[in-house]
């Protein structure tokens, strides 16, 4: 009926009106009023999973290491790793490109100064 077709054009943010004051069309009205809704469901997502944070529910990071050619990359990743890929290193040129799991306990020990 009538009244749900006035709600349905109802952006919620009580303007019919862009930002140069230029009347929007029924699609641009619902277009706004869905950005609305689906960022009032991203807000509440974030709250919840900041009310969720602690460190004994810690997720496996997701790291990368860039930097110059002899800086250092291969060595960090080793002491964080507890391996020794660089000294097997032809020419001690790391030559690939990988992924690695960090076990909890390394992260905890080599992160003791900052949390």
């Amino acid at each position: 009926g009538p009244r749900r077709h006035r709600e349905s054009e109802d952006d919620g943010s009580g303007s019919e009106y862009d930002s140069d004051g230029q009347k929007l069309s029924k699609t641009q009205r619902r277009a706004r009023k869905a950005r609305k809704r689906a960022e009032a469901r991203r807000i509440k997502k974030m709250e919840f999973n900041l009310t969720q944070k602690s460190k004994d529910n810690l997720r496996c990071p997701v790291i990368c290491v860039l930097g110059h050619v002899d800086t250092g990359k291969t060595k960090i990743l080793d002491k964080i790793r507890r391996t020794n890929v660089q000294d097997g290193e032809a020419g001690g040129i790391t030559q690939q490109i990988g992924a690695s799991y960090f076990p909890i306990d390394a992260i905890q020990e080599k992160t003791k100064a900052v949390t």
